[in-house]
Formats: structure tokens, sequence, C-alpha cells
């Protein structure tokens, strides 16, 4: 195989490695030859598809979200009506969190000071943020967004208070059970949120 081909075996190799290492070191510990040694392959191949530790970082979030099934569950919340659709969306988000939060929070560290995984903690928050407003969008249209909102502004609202720090606050630290964060969390985005019936 030559150094510029890249299997979807091997792809999958590095991103899964990249991603247990992110979990066990934190994603500011993660290097690109250190991904490299762990998966046996050369650092030049790793920079030649990702360009750099931030490209390989974000595609590594990216990958995770794809191989849990993250990303299908989200699709059918879609297929749902609308309000059962947005409740199910931020259930299948808050039961996520619990598997992702080291390294999301490790990312999020990585945005606030300056570390190159800022810019994966920016792409997972922005498509989670798109996420976020074609639910509400969906209940929108449907008619049933509560006065005073906006599909933007409920989306910038839901977005916030689904955030790994909200999660990590709340039952890391203040010990709450994550069924109940999840819960509390969908009762109260639903009725700010929506008209009821």
């Amino acid at each position: 195989m030559a150094t510029t081909e890249l299997s979807a075996e091997t792809r999958d190799r590095i991103l899964t490695t990249a991603w247990r290492l992110a979990t066990e070191r934190g994603a500011s510990a993660v290097s690109v030859k250190d991904v490299a040694a762990a998966t046996g392959v050369s650092r030049q191949l790793v920079y030649f598809h990702y360009q750099n530790r931030a490209g390989l970082l974000r595609a590594m979030a990216r990958h995770q979200d794809q191989a849990s099934g993250f990303r299908r569950r989200v699709a059918a919340t879609r297929e749902l009506p609308p309000v059962a659709g947005l409740a199910a969306f931020l259930r299948e988000w808050c039961g996520y969190l619990a598997k992702l939060l080291p390294v999301a929070r490790a990312l999020e560290a990585a945005y606030i000071t300056g570390d190159e995984g800022g810019e994966a903690w920016l792409d997972r928050m922005s498509e989670l943020r798109e996420a976020c407003r074609l639910a509400v969008e969906r209940v929108e249209h449907a008619g049933r967004l509560a006065a005073g909102w906006t599909t933007e502004l409920a989306a910038d609202w839901a977005w916030a208070r689904i955030q790994p720090s909200a999660w990590a606050h709340l039952v890391e630290i203040r010990g709450w059970d994550p069924a109940v964060f999840t819960e509390l969390t969908v009762v109260s985005l639903l009725a700010e949120l929506v008209v009821p019936r």
C-alpha cells in the first residue's frame, strides 16, 4: 500500500485509537505521533489525511458520532411527529453525553485555552446547534412553537441548555441521576418552547 492510501479499516483504527487516547489522557495530550505509533502507521500518513492535529481530532469526534450510532439515531428522530421528534432528539443527546463527556470536556478546554483541539469543539458544537435548529424548525412549521420564540432563538436556547458542561455540573459535580437530568431537561425545554395541545 502506498503511503497516501488509507483503507476504511486503517481509517477506523486511527480514529478509534485517537478517541481511546483522548478518553484516557484528554484531548490536549493526544499527538499525531502518539496516535500513529499506537495505530502502527506513519506520522506522515496521518498528516497526509488529516493535515494536522486539529484535523485529526475533528475527524475523530465525527467518527465517534457515526460509529456509536448517534448520527443514525438522531436522523430517526426526524421521522417522528415534530414535538415527539424534538423530545427524542434531546433524549438521544443527553444519553450520548455520558459516553462522550471526557473527550467533550477536553475539547472544550482546548477551545478555551486556544489549543488546536478547539477546532474540533467548534465543529461538533456547530453540528449540535444545527441539529437543534432542525428539530425546532419542524416544531415551528407544525405551528407548535411557543409565542415569543423564533426558530433561531429557540435553537440557541435548547443548544445552550444541553451543553456538556450542564451535564457535568449537575451529574458529575452535584450527583444527579443521568435519567433525572435527561427528563428535567426535556420536560423544561418542551414547556418553554412548545405550545401545549
